[in-house]
């Protein structure tokens, strides 16, 4: 009898800790979905839409909010109070919506992967971004890839034709996040993963905005040979540690809550301007997994290629500066003026600028029978 009353004990106890479990567990749970329906959004600026979700949130979990979780139901109350608050959401335990595993496969050699941050309705934009820069046939024998990064929309229509779009091109990852301004960690994190999974085979890796536009002639004739020796390496428009001010002011594009980086007032790590980030494809599994374990930043220039790389040791950052510009005339005038000796590898060029630009740029070259265009060797 002792022995069965014992079991009985050991079972309802059992119980107890299993149902306590589950209990915190959906708390947890509730926390993050409201944090992340903060995220979003904070970042469009719907205030009555935040309010009305989070009531909805707590009419369908109403025995969850009702309980004491030791915080207030109000999300701006609520932000990040502990390092182990995260909203990173792009990695392997979330799974891809749209996923073009073989791009990088089938060909000997990957001279540059390019991911490309792009809004989902920008669709001519990326047409023509394929049909000039992007367009891997025209350098050959090197080969591009491109990766064009989207995130979740709420319009099915444009859904639909972002599906149609990656049937005719397949080149687009779509991860399971909602596309806004402030998400941009999210999808740079998608990129990173996509990479590491998928492309570790390139030479070279590079990150644009979907306004951005790299003479590849140039990359290929003049830098590639030194920049995929490189290990650890970035070369971009860098800013360093301390000396770019953390934007307070709510009414700023670049607002950061004062929960956040609260001891700083200015970001505390060199990092890049995102417009345009060369990497070398070494490093990109490293900040992948530095991501996985650090608590979300919206600010994702500083995150990306700021904050994971300060998490690996010994990564070299070089300057991109002399060659870039971000104006677009003074991108035409120097090809207008200097052709193929413009100093400029990255420039500034969206919808029909892509089209000036790239006739420029191919202005006082050559093109072969099978579409290429002759580049010089990188020895002469």
């Amino acid at each position: 009898m002792a022995r069965l009353v014992a079991y009985l004990r050991f079972f309802a106890l059992a119980c107890l800790v299993s149902m306590t479990c589950l209990i915190l567990t959906a708390f947890e749970d509730i926390r993050k979905r409201q944090y992340m329906i903060y995220l979003t959004e904070l970042s469009t600026g719907n205030a009555n839409r935040l309010k009305k979700r989070i009531e909805n949130e707590k009419q369908e979990n109403w025995f969850f909010w009702n309980q004491n979780m030791e915080t207030s139901t109000a999300p701006f109350e609520r932000i990040v109070k502990t390092k182990t608050e995260y909203a990173i959401t792009a990695t392997q335990e979330n799974p891809y919506l749209i996923n073009n595993r073989l791009i990088c496969r089938g060909v000997t050699k990957v001279s540059c992967l390019v991911m490309v941050h792009t809004a989902p309705s920008h669709i001519w934009r990326r047409t023509e971004m394929r049909r000039t820069w992007l367009n891997s046939s025209h350098y050959s024998p090197e080969n591009v890839r491109v990766i064009f990064l989207l995130g979740t929309v709420s319009d099915s229509k444009l859904q639909e034709d972002i599906i149609q779009e990656n049937k005719k091109y397949n080149d687009i990852i779509q991860g399971d996040f909602i596309d806004s301004y402030r998400n941009l960690t999210n999808k740079g994190v998608l990129g990173y993963r996509w990479i590491s999974e998928n492309c570790m085979n390139a030479e070279l890796v590079v990150k644009v905005d979907d306004d951005a536009f790299i003479n590849f002639f140039k990359l290929f004739e003049e830098l590639k040979a030194s920049l995929i020796q490189r290990k650890k390496y970035i070369f971009c428009n860098k800013i360093e540690a301390y000396t770019m001010p953390i934007i307070r002011k709510n009414n700023s594009k670049w607002f950061v809550l004062a929960d956040q980086y609260r001891s700083f007032n200015r970001y505390p790590h060199r990092y890049c301007s995102g417009f345009t980030v060369f990497i070398s494809t070494d490093l990109v599994p490293a900040l992948y997994h530095a991501a996985k374990g650090s608590p979300f930043f919206w600010v994702d220039d500083f995150f990306l290629f700021g904050l994971l790389p300060s998490r690996s040791k010994g990564v070299v950052y070089e300057s991109l500066r002399k060659n870039l510009t971000f104006k677009h005339p003074d991108a035409v005038a120097c090809y207008k003026q200097k052709k193929q000796k413009c100093e400029y590898l990255v420039m500034p060029a969206k919808d029909k600028e892509l089209d000036v630009l790239w006739k420029l740029v191919i202005a006082d070259r050559k093109q072969s029978e099978y579409g290429y265009y002759y580049m010089k060797s990188q020895n002469t």
